[in-house]
């Protein structure tokens, strides 16, 4: 399905969202890079899809002031060679194996897609020094009592069904340092949370647990986790 195009027969899926996902995610991440003082001059986003995440976590590292000299998008999807934008290379690539060591990496809505997403994540996380995740956890009451496992498997594609524990596990299993994670509160806006009229009856009664309780509100509709990680070996090996 990814290699022979036809996920991204639509090379905008999903970029509607990449404004809130990265927001999220520099929410928790330039704190880190700033209080530990990491210079990122390399960055991948692994996985990267219509690129609408990477072109604004360049935009955001651009405005803060990083001299980030490489920025490069990888996906093992063909449509990747339709993609342009002035200082980024977009890569047809598996980044485990082809890509180079970059400062950061960002893994969005991603990890859920494969088969075996602990030896994956090791895997990239050779090859980066700080790793961002964004992560969708299906495993809720919503998913579950409705039964739609088996339509998130055909789409988009949901392979394995998390929830906040067994997500900050998976991570830990793959051998990374968790420096800090919470949730992703700035996609409650996002495009595909307010599509449907039932998803826009729901929205002030999401708002409002979310203020409760993020983890509640995960537990019933789901929600995503945004999660920074450290590969403590990256000094020694480099």
């Amino acid at each position: 399905m990814y290699k022979e195009g036809v996920y991204f027969s639509d090379i905008t899926r999903h970029q509607e969202d990449s404004d809130y996902k990265v927001r999220a995610i520099s929410r928790l991440l330039f704190p880190i890079l700033s209080f530990q003082k990491i210079p990122v001059s390399s960055y991948a986003d692994v996985g990267c899809g219509s690129g609408g995440v990477i072109k604004a976590m360049k935009a955001q590292l651009d405005g803060l002031g990083f001299q980030t000299k490489k920025i490069e998008g990888f996906d093992i999807s063909p449509h990747v060679d339709r993609l342009e934008q002035e200082g980024i290379v977009f890569k047809m690539a598996d980044f485990a194996t082809e890509g180079e060591v970059m400062d950061l990496v960002t893994l969005t809505d991603v990890f859920e897609h494969v088969t075996d997403p602990v030896n994956f994540i090791s895997s990239v996380s050779k090859k980066a020094r700080i790793i961002a995740f964004h992560i969708p956890l299906d495993d809720c009451l919503s998913v579950n009592f409705r039964n739609l496992q088996r339509a998130k498997i055909k789409n988009p594609g949901h392979l394995i069904f998390l929830n906040t524990n067994s997500a900050l596990n998976m991570i830990t299993q793959s051998g990374l340092k968790i420096l800090d994670y919470d949730y992703s509160l700035e996609t409650l806006s996002a495009p595909s949370n307010n599509e449907t009229t039932l998803q826009k009856i729901a929205a002030p009664f999401k708002m409002l647990i979310c203020k409760i309780s993020p983890w509640l509100l995960a537990k019933i509709f789901g929600f995503s986790l945004v999660v920074i990680a450290e590969n403590e070996s990256f000094s020694v090996s480099e």
